[in-house]
């Protein structure tokens, strides 16, 4: 049992030590690996859609994985311990009892996660080299010119950048008025 709470201990101090890690460091070898597995696995990482998702997925894990861990810590096992008793298995108690619990850090996690990867830049503008995959804020980066900016089609360009997470964060909200009435409570 020991062997299990450091081995947790450490696969978590990694996934806090890769969120001190500047992206800017490591981007260009992480070009090359993927590079390096696309052409050992076939697997297409490098301008594709689904390449950029893995990669999102993995730069955001860390800070998904120090939120959720902070917050599952304030959950009391006695909750756990008393629905065990009552006789729910784990899944049951998982599902039923601690993941509602978990709805407020459940919905600041993706609203992070969502307004990060919309406004990325750089990262795509690294894996997407297809002008028909290009993101709306690396297509509108297009529209500044070395000598000439065309100032139409540039704030056509920023207002659809803007307009999803504005959506976005008129109907999350709620979720984060009251995650943050919570969090002031606990």
């Amino acid at each position: 049992m020991r062997r299990d709470n450091t081995l947790s201990r450490i696969i978590f101090m990694t996934f806090i030590a890769t969120m001190l890690i500047p992206f800017q460091t490591i981007m260009m070898p992480l070009i090359q690996f993927m590079d390096q597995i696309m052409s050992t696995t076939g697997l297409p990482m490098l301008n594709t859609r689904s390449g950029l998702i893995f990669m999102h997925v993995g730069f955001n894990a860390s800070l998904a994985v120090f939120l959720y861990h902070g917050f599952i810590k304030s959950i009391p096992v006695s909750l756990e311990e008393s629905a065990e008793i009552d006789g729910a298995n784990k899944f049951t108690v998982f599902w039923k009892i601690i993941f509602p619990i978990l709805k407020p850090i459940t919905v600041t996690v993706i609203i992070l996660n969502v307004i990060q990867i919309w406004n990325d830049y750089l990262l795509p503008s690294l894996v997407l080299t297809d002008q028909s995959l290009r993101t709306i804020p690396l297509a509108t980066f297009y529209f500044f010119g070395e000598f000439t900016i065309q100032w139409n089609q540039a704030m056509a360009g920023l207002v659809l950048t803007i307009i999803p997470v504005v959506i976005f964060y008129a109907f999350a909200q709620k979720h984060i008025i009251k995650g943050i009435g919570e969090g002031a409570v606990k």
